[in-house]
């Protein structure tokens, strides 16, 4: 299993890999398929990318609260998380140590 500081530095990058691939399953008329814990998982990715895109404009503009800053860590933390669970489950790394979560699902 990675440590969930892989999971934390990379999760930019892997909520946005979420919600594309979310969009392009519903676009491909996929959506009632998908399942519930992916659908869980895509909620977690974008509530980290709303408090995400609220704490950069408030820095743009030095009036980052720390309020913002915290929401932004917990939802961070939360979909970090969430993900590496999914990922476990979903790669059979609860057994096995062999991949990366980078870029990958």
């Amino acid at each position: 299993m990675r440590p969930i500081e892989e999971y934390l530095e990379n999760a930019p990058t892997l909520a946005q890999d979420i919600v594309n691939e979310w969009g392009l399953n519903v676009k491909a008329g996929n959506g009632s398929v998908l399942s519930e814990e992916f659908l869980a998982l895509n909620e977690y990715a974008c509530r980290y990318i709303d408090a995400r895109a609220i704490a950069d404009n408030h820095r743009k503009f030095n009036s980052l609260t720390e309020e913002d800053a915290a929401r932004e860590n917990a939802t961070r933390r939360a979909f970090a998380e969430a993900y590496k669970t999914y990922w476990e489950r979903v790669s059979g790394q609860a057994k096995t140590a062999t991949s990366s979560p980078k870029n990958e699902r």
